[in-house]
């Protein structure tokens, strides 16, 4: 996770948006751990084994480059 910000910010990008299912805690949580943070949630967004589930959208802003 760290090169991939890491190669992100020197790409030039300003921040990370990322959609992660709500029952995924363990993902939620490393990407808590690495500075993301839960920014909204999309209703019956996703589908996983044949139903709509719902997202959590997150995000991390990099240093300015």
């Amino acid at each position: 996770m760290e090169a991939l910000l890491q190669t992100a910010e020197a790409a030039g990008f300003s921040k990370l948006v990322l959609r992660v299912f709500v029952e995924n805690e363990a993902s939620r949580a490393l990407l808590r751990a690495v500075g993301f943070r839960e920014v909204g949630a999309y209703h019956r967004h996703g589908k996983l084994e044949g139903a709509r589930k719902y997202v959590v959208m997150v995000e991390r802003l990099l240093s300015p480059a």
